[in-house]
């Protein structure tokens, strides 16, 4: 199965349109917040997807707790638990996906593994360049690819 991971889009349409037709053949798309909404304009392109998201922590229903700040899907015997924040990590998982921070990061701890993709909120921002990972779960490790906004894999990891 491959997996997109996006976080932090902010409206920016050009680099999100650019990375989902790059990517068209992923089975799955997680955002992690922060305008989450704009995977609504690209229904053609996510149409036999499987898309999981959280909202920011700015959205609206989060702050009036309408919408869960997690979200905690199994892929593979593999827990994944989803947020935008890493203050809002209350749960195990095997591997826990955020964003917020729009720099992009893996570390493996003994509590799990922790990525965030990046941003693609600008082609660069506050001297970061925009950024997704793409993952696939095979023979019980995570294989995980971070790419710039170029598509250009610039990190590779299996965990």
């Amino acid at each position: 199965m491959n997996i997109l991971i996006i976080s932090d889009t902010h409206g920016n349409m050009n680099l999100l349109s650019s990375v989902l037709e790059a990517n068209i053949d992923c089975d799955t798309v997680i955002h992690l917040g922060d305008n989450y909404g704009d995977l609504a304009n690209f229904k053609n392109l996510l149409e036999e997807k499987t898309v999981y998201k959280v909202p920011g922590i700015y959205h609206p229903d989060y702050l009036n707790g309408k919408l869960a700040p997690d979200k905690l899907i199994e892929i593979d015997n593999k827990k994944i638990l989803q947020v935008h924040s890493k203050n809002d990590i209350c749960k195990e998982a095997d591997l826990y996906l955020f964003g917020h921070t729009h720099d992009w990061e893996i570390s493996n701890s003994k509590k799990g593994i922790f990525l965030n993709p990046g941003h693609l909120r600008e082609k660069t921002e506050k001297g970061r360049t925009a950024s997704y990972a793409l993952m696939e779960i095979t023979h019980d490790k995570f294989h995980i690819r971070l790419l710039d906004f170029k598509h250009n894999k610039f990190l590779e990891a299996t965990i």
